[in-house]
Formats: C-alpha cells, sequence, structure tokens
C-alpha cells in the first residue's frame, strides 16, 4: 500500500525497488568501459583502485544511511546541506550535483547510438580518430532523451517495478560475461608482464577518479534522491545504499579481474597497459568474446550495449527531477521547478532537465574525461552532505536514529576527507571545468535572490565562508598536482597525504560554522513536514520527544 505525504509524491517504492534503483545507475555504460580505462591508468593495479573507491565510497554512503533513515526526503543531496548549512552552501551543492547528474542520460544516450553505429554507420561520424553522433545521430538521441521523459511521466510505481526486470539483466550479463571469459581466455601472466602498477600510486589513484571507478560507484546516490518515495524509508534506504555499493563493487572488481585477464598479448606488446585501445562499438568484453570465437556472447553484449545504458538513463532522469525539484524546496531557484503533477510527478523538473539535456548532447567530452568531471562535481556535493551527519548530531542528538553509525562523527569527517581526495584525483583538466561552472553558479544565486526578493540573512553566507578557503586550496593543489592537466609540482603521495589531512581540517571547521540549532529548527521542521508519515504522523518535537 502506498501513501501521498505533504510534500506531493507518492511512496510506492519497495526496498528491493529502491535497491534495483541504485544498482541500475550503478551498471551503466560504466561496465563496458570502466575496466579499460581503468587499465590504463593503473593496469593490473586498478584492482586497487576499485578497492579503495569501494572503502570511498562505502564510508560516504554509510553516512548518508543514517542521514537517510532520519530524515528520508527526496533530493537528499541538495535539502541535508540546505538544513545543516542553509541557502549558499545548498545551492553550490545543489548546482554543481545537478549539472553532474543532468549529464548522465545524455552520455548514455550517445553510448546507445555509437554503439548502434556499427550496424547503422549514418548515426555517426569520425573525426581525427574521436566518434561523435552525425546531425540525424543527434536527433535520434533528442528522441530518445524525449522518450525517457514520457516514460517518467507514467508514475514512479511503473518506473520501479520495469527497472527491476532491467536491473536484473544488468546483474546477470556482467557476471556472466567475467565468468565466461575467465572461463575461455584467461591469461594470468598478464599481471605481471607488463608491470603490476606501472604509473605507481599515481595511477591507480587517477583510475579511481579519471578511470571511471567513482562514477560506476556513484549509483547509490539515487537511493537518496528517491527516498522521499521509498514505502519504509528507515529501513529501506540504508538497506539500498550499503547493498548496492557491496554488490556493484563484487561485479566490477569481478569484471576487472577478466579484463586484466583476458586482453590479448598483442594489445600489451605495443606500449603497454596505457596504450591498450578497443576499436569494437561495443566495447572491450565485445571484442574479446569475437577474439575467442563466442559470437554469441559477442551478440549478447551488443544487445546490453544497447539495454545498460538505456536503463541508466532512465534511472538518472528520475533522480535528476528529484534534485531540480528539492533546489525548488530549498528556495534556490523558483518554486515552479518543483510543482508536482497530479500523478505525483515533478513534470516540470522533467521538462526542464529535457531541454538541458538536449543542449549538452553536442558539447560533451571525452568518457574517461566526463567520468573525472561528473564524479569531481558529485564529490563536492557528496562530501558537503556526509558533514550533515556530524552537524545533526551535534545540533540534534536528541533525534530518534533508525540507523545509527558507529563512530558517526569521525566518518563523516573521513567521508568529507575522502571526497577531497577524488576532486583532487580528478585532475585539473576535470577541475577546471567545474571552477567555471562554480563561478557561473554564485551569479545566478545573486540573480535569483534579487528576482525572489531573499534577504541575506536566508543565504546563511557566514555558514558558507569556509568554502572559501577550502575549494581555493583544492583548485590550486589540482594545478599544481602530477594528476591530468597539473603541472606537476606537487609530488605523490605527499600532496595525497596534505588533501587527506586538509579534508579533515576544513570538515571539522564546517561543523561548527553550521547552522545554529535556533536558524536550522524551522528548516528541519519543514522537513519533516514532508516526512512526518515515514514517523508514525509525528511532528517534529513529537520525534525528538521519542528520542529522548
Amino acid at each position: 500500500m502506498s501513501t501521498q505525504h505533504s510534500g506531493g509524491l507518492y511512496r510506492h517504492i519497495g526496498g528491493l525497488a529502491l535497491l534495483f534503483m541504485a544498482l541500475g545507475g550503478m551498471i551503466g555504460s560504466g561496465w563496458l568501459f570502466a575496466g579499460m580505462y581503468a587499465a590504463k591508468f593503473a593496469g593490473p593495479a586498478a584492482i586497487i583502485s576499485w578497492v579503495i573507491g569501494a572503502v570511498i565510497m562505502g564510508v560516504i554512503a554509510l553516512t548518508f544511511a543514517e542521514l537517510g533513515s532520519v530524515l528520508p526526503i527526496a533530493g537528499g543531496l541538495s535539502r541535508y546541506p540546505h538544513i545543516t548549512f542553509g541557502g549558499t552552501v545548498s545551492f553550490i551543492c545543489s548546482w554543481v550535483c545537478w549539472l553532474g547528474y543532468v549529464a548522465v542520460a545524455p552520455i548514455e544516450t550517445m553510448a546507445i547510438l555509437e554503439y548502434l553505429g556499427n550496424l547503422l554507420p549514418w548515426l555517426t561520424i569520425v573525426h581525427d580518430g574521436t566518434r561523435s553522433l552525425s546531425p540525424p545521430g543527434t536527433g535520434i538521441a533528442a528522441g530518445i532523451l524525449l522518450l525517457l521523459t514520457i516514460i517518467n511521466t507514467f508514475g514512479v510505481r511503473w518506473l520501479a517495478e520495469s527497472n527491476k526486470w532491467i536491473t536484473w539483466w544488468k546483474i546477470a550479463i556482467p557476471i556472466g560475461t567475467a565468468a565466461v571469459l575467465i572461463g575461455y581466455g584467461f591469461n594470468a601472466d598478464n599481471f605481471t608482464s607488463h608491470e603490476f602498477a606501472p604509473n605507481g600510486i599515481t595511477g591507480i589513484f587517477a583510475a579511481v577518479s579519471l578511470g571511471g571507478v567513482a562514477l560506476s560507484l556513484l549509483g547509490f546516490r539515487l537511493a537518496i534522491e528517491m527516498a522521499g518515495e521509498s514505502r519504509n524509508p528507515q529501513r529501506d534506504v540504508p538497506r539500498a545504499i550499503i547493498g548496492s555499493i557491496i554488490i556493484a563493487t563484487g561485479i566490477y572488481i569481478l569484471l576487472q579481474i577478466a579484463f586484466i585477464g583476458v586482453v590479448p598479448s598483442e594489445q600489451l606488446a605495443h606500449g603497454g597497459w596505457e596504450k591498450v585501445v578497443f576499436a569494437s562499438p561495443s566495447g572491450p568484453f565485445a571484442a574479446f568474446a569475437a577474439a575467442l570465437g563466442l559470437q554469441w556472447l559477442a551478440v549478447v553484449l551488443y544487445i546490453d550495449s544497447t539495454v545498460s545504458p538505456f536503463g541508466t538513463a532512465l534511472i538518472y532522469t528520475t533522480g535528476t527531477s528529484r534534485m531540480l525539484m528539492a533546489m525548488s524546496r530549498n528556495r534556490n531557484i523558483p518554486a515552479w521547478f518543483g510543482r508536482i503533477a497530479k500523478r505525483g510527478i515533478p513534470l516540470n523538473a522533467l521538462i526542464v532537465n529535457l531541454v538541458v539535456g538536449w543542449i549538452l548532447l553536442s558539447p560533451l567530452p571525452a568518457w574517461s574525461l566526463l567520468a573525472g568531471i561528473i564524479a569531481s562535481s558529485t564529490m563536492l556535493a557528496g562530501g558537503i552532505g556526509t558533514l550533515g551527519l556530524g552537524v545533526l548530531r551535534r545540533r540534534y542528538p536528541e533525534l530518534p536514529r533508525p540507523f545509527r553509525l558507529p563512530c558517526g562523527m569521525f566518518l563523516c569527517l573521513l567521508g568529507f576527507a575522502f571526497s577531497t581526495l577524488v576532486i583532487y584525483w580528478a585532475g585539473w583538466s576535470a577541475n577546471a571545468p567545474i571552477l567555471i561552472v562554480l563561478l557561473i553558479g554564485l551569479g545566478l544565486l545573486a540573480i535569483t535572490a534579487s528576482n525572489l526578493n531573499i534577504k541575506i540573512a536566508d543565504l546563511h553566507l557566514r555558514c558558507a565562508v569556509w568554502l572559501v578557503p577550502h575549494l581555493s586550496v583544492l583548485f590550486l593543489a589540482s594545478w599544481l598536482s602530477e594528476y591530468s592537466g597539473g603541472i606537476g609540482v606537487i609530488p605523490s603521495p605527499w600532496g595525497d597525504a596534505g588533501m587527506l589531512a586538509w579534508g579533515f581540517l576544513m570538515g571539522w571547521i564546517a561543523i561548527r560554522y553550521s547552522l545554529p540549532r535556533s536558524k536550522s529548527l524551522p528548516l528541519m521542521a519543514e522537513a519533516f513536514e514532508e516526512v512526518k508519515d515515514a514517523h508514525g504522523g509525528e511532528s517534529l518535537i513529537d520525534a525528538m520527544e521519542s528520542g529522548l
């Protein structure tokens, strides 16, 4: 049985459906390409990159598991910073995270058509070795984005149920592919013949951001965005977040082992891991299958190269609309963007995201760089979100916590420090565009505040002051680093250790500069009004008293 709460959204999503939404966001074009790009940066040591990425995302996910059980609200990556740090910080988080979100559906759509370009050459064009969409292909891509939006208008219950079947496929195919390839063509010598870690520790860390590791594991955030539509959020949100990280990590490590062991020796003979390239439009795993004479598997992978990206694009279309809706409820943008239609969907947000997706179809960069940009932008927002746990522990110790994280204050600071590292590892190539986007966003915030007659006091500028030194040092260090686009002044591992320590220090300072209880209490009460059905109909005061 589902309910509709005061936020206007329907609680249709069950526990398994929420878990599969998170997994659906994790297993898309990333499983087709991340193994190759991670190996190009780190060689066989890419397996370590996946372990590091899983630990980082696991810590961050655990903090959101507690936050999601306390406040299961739609668009959590935007709402939690608003409740704990106020208007300016929440706008910055929402702005960069939304842009990272909204790019995913166009990326996956472009991937679908690039794969189909093998059968329909007129869909794509190749210029200087880079494949992109042709004008007719761009028109079809725009039509696919429209189809994704139309499907989302059917309502979240239909979407969640249909996504279950797509996700079962998306889980079975990667596992089966890895098992078959390992059984037919595994060569253990590949792990040592061209060095286990050809680019050292820098390559291992770079693979986390630029190799697609972080991007592939970020899908757990969709359970946060959809928490406001979960039937039993206190139980199901933590399970979906933690379960999706564990399952996806296992699948991706298995795929990475398969990739390393099945790469043909002639590929490695011409420049080692850094020069490994597969021209197959369905990705390297399809090329492996064809080389081993497994034509049936190549056909399955060709089908999956359409199904998996489409499923991921579908789920991100849903999550991105909830992010834009959350920005409107934070009063960062006009309320029109968050208006809920009769079927309990944020229709205006879906339309705006569709238009932005159409605009993004042409200028999107290469997959690896885009993976770094999305990982960096999302970690900027997600890192600040983790600090929300520390703020709520400090300001509201009496709140009932159905899921309580041990060592929560330490882990929220560790999560923020980890997010700082992921941004640093993305390098200046990925972070320079984010800096430009941030500056544009601040200009839009000023215009929005003026047009909506928002008082300066409501922007809570004092609670955002710490971001100035934090981001200044982070972007400067990124430019000076050895990572992509950096000038190589700061060597590893000293730069990495320094940024980890900097993240701990700035996280501690940020919590001290968070909104005082007197100012955050109205925002907390507003959030509780949206979710009080999840608290048994309790008001904020009742829920706080029941936790005493």
